[in-house]
């Protein structure tokens, strides 16, 4: 069978690398990889265990110990050692004085924040005097045109991927000497962190660079915003779609408030390490580096950031970005690219005509050294490189040090990372928050299906090829009325999923190809207004249909081969919409 084409509109922890343990002994290894959050000191105990928090908790790795490092340690993995140990104190003690004033955080809020009038604009931006806000937390500062509470939502969110991006990245970070001068004398093995800091009422972690964002009110504005010359220039044509975008010339991100967080997350991480990293920047630019796909792939990765109350995780086998990605290797078969045919400088990458599937596989190769046993050396291969990307001397730091003269496999491909199934599903729990599920061709059962939370905020949702039932599909898509692309192609769907598809108003594109569907599901698709594309390749369905299906206001793609829809229908069908493409597989 021809394959179709994929439809689709998607956007196209680092751990501490020997500094981990599992969260208990003998657990699987972990898919994802932990950091604590800022918490404002009013959480209570049983509120730091949320659902998301519990998963985190069972799936990632939390940097919460050391293996082969204690107090007598010398160099950079003992301040690691200490900066992460710190943070487990904050998590345990939210309301320590001590901890908090260290850690610059308000007695009773998770951010520290200032707002006031703008006065006087950067020369890219043609913005009058008080006609924006300023608004500042400890290390950003965002010039912002959107309303009160979206501002202060988007300062908190950015002060909290500062903190997790200091806990994984802390070997480049340029906080790191106020960490190891300020922390020298503590051992966590016997001391509290809140005893230490009370005792030796060390001042607090003071860093004086704020990076600047500038944050606009709607997608519009943002775009008539970066297409301005200054801020357009030297920058490829793709950032026209983009939805958050940072200027390395100018230093700074844009961005307008949005549900999905993936682009905030994706060019802070951009920008911090250009920004917050100990760098010699003579020495270094992500603009020449033959490694420009671990630059994209590193933020790309970042964007799987996930939030519980007092905890996050990045990574995952549910990261949005990993779905295209095991869509095009398993379905599309098109196969992973190996890193040595990612390779190229900025310029260089620029130019590819196939630049989406160039950053999905970058991401892809990303998430497979990360996302690994936590003990890998394949980790701290990847901090080393960004190390010497960024241009940051790591060699204080003795773990990381004697992998040197590693490097990942060039031609390594990554079909195999992509192929899931029940244990996988069991041993990884997931949150529920993921917008785009794909386990298409993955070897999962009821008893992996089952493991999974109702998923409210699913936008594409693709099941192909394996054994789920109806009852699966109901209780993880809940009413669908949020789906945009659900495929169900080769599944033990029957027509009691129609009921479901009938409440699915936002469904844009639908695969129930050789399924047992008959015409009363398509009778259903009435109710769904915005389908575009619709394969129902090796169904039993019948001219009865057609004038249905004819009657769909947007429909541009149907398949119908192999079904009963005879010629005489499929003319009847093509004579009622001539603009119609019928049958695009041609078999």
């Amino acid at each position: 069978m021809l394959r179709k084409p994929a439809i689709l509109t998607h956007r196209v922890w680092l751990g501490v690398w020997s500094l981990v343990f599992l969260l208990a002994a003998g657990a699987p290894a972990a898919d994802r990889s932990a950091a604590y959050l800022p918490a404002a000191s009013a959480v209570s105990a049983a509120e730091s265990i949320a659902p998301a928090d519990a998963a985190i908790w069972q799936a990632g790795i939390l940097p919460t110990a050391a293996v082969g490092i204690d107090a007598d340690s010398r160099g950079g993995d003992a301040d690691w050692w200490r900066y992460v140990a710190l943070w487990r104190g904050h998590h345990d003690n939210l309301a320590s004085p001590a901890i908090r004033r260290w850690l610059a955080l308000p007695l009773s809020d998770e951010v520290q924040l200032t707002a006031r009038k703008g006065r006087l604009a950067p020369r890219f931006l043609p913005w009058k005097a008080a006609s924006f806000a300023v608004v500042q937390t400890p290390h950003f500062e965002i010039l912002t045109r959107a309303n009160g509470p979206d501002s202060k939502q988007i300062a908190r969110d950015l002060e909290r991927i500062y903190w997790v991006w200091t806990q994984l990245y802390f070997p480049l970070w340029s906080g790191r000497d106020q960490v190891a001068v300020s922390l020298a004398d503590w051992n966590p093995s016997s001391t509290s962190a809140d005893e230490f800091l009370s005792q030796h009422a060390r001042s607090r972690l003071s860093l004086r660079k704020r990076h600047r964002v500038v944050l606009l009110p709607d997608e519009t504005s943002y775009q008539q915003t970066i297409a301005h010359p200054q801020i357009a220039a030297g920058s490829s044509a793709t950032i026209a779609a983009s939805t958050g975008f940072y200027s390395d010339s100018l230093t700074t991100s844009f961005f307008y408030p949005q549900a999905d967080q993936s682009a905030i997350a994706h060019e802070i991480c951009h920008q911090l390490f250009e920004e917050a990293t100990d760098r010699g920047r003579a020495n270094a630019t992500t603009a020449t580096t033959n490694e420009f796909w671990l630059v994209e792939g590193i933020a790309g990765h970042f964007e799987s950031l996930q939030y519980g109350d007092t905890l996050a995780s990045v990574g995952g086998w549910d990261s949005n970005r990993l779905q295209y990605a095991r869509y095009q290797n398993l379905i599309a078969r098109q196969g992973s690219i190996p890193i040595d045919e990612l390779r190229g400088n900025r310029t260089e990458i620029q130019r590819r005509g196939d630049l989406a599937r160039w950053y999905s596989q970058s991401i892809l190769q990303t998430h497979d050294a990360l996302d690994r046993d936590p003990a890998s050396p394949r980790r701290a291969i990847i901090l080393n490189m960004l190390a010497g990307i960024y241009g940051v001397d790591i060699t204080d730091f003795v773990s990381l040090r004697d992998i040197n003269s590693e490097t990942l496999d060039p031609a390594e491909r990554t079909d195999h990372y992509l192929m899931l199934d029940d244990a996988d599903l069991l041993a990884h729990p997931i949150t529920g928050n993921a917008g785009a599920i794909c386990l298409a061709a993955c070897e999962v059962s009821d008893r992996g299906w089952d493991s999974l939370p109702p998923l409210p905020h699913i936008r594409w949702f693709d099941a192909s090829r394996t054994a789920i039932t109806d009852d699966s599909v109901r209780r993880l898509l809940g009413d669908a009325s949020g789906i945009d692309q659900l495929s169900l192609e080769a599944t033990k769907v029957t027509p009691a999923i129609g009921g479901l598809l009938s409440r699915a108003i936002e469904l844009r594109e639908l695969d129930l190809s050789w399924t047992a569907i008959d015409n009363s599901v398509v009778e259903l698709l009435k109710t769904c207004p915005h389908l575009e594309t619709i394969w129902i390749t090796g169904t039993p369905i019948t001219d009865d249909v057609i004038d249905v299906i004819a009657a769909l206001p947007n429909l541009k793609t149907i398949d119908l081969q192999r079904t009963q829809v005879s010629a005489a229908g499929l003319q009847r069908l093509q004579t009622l919409r001539p603009e119609l493409d019928i049958n695009p597989l041609q078999f």
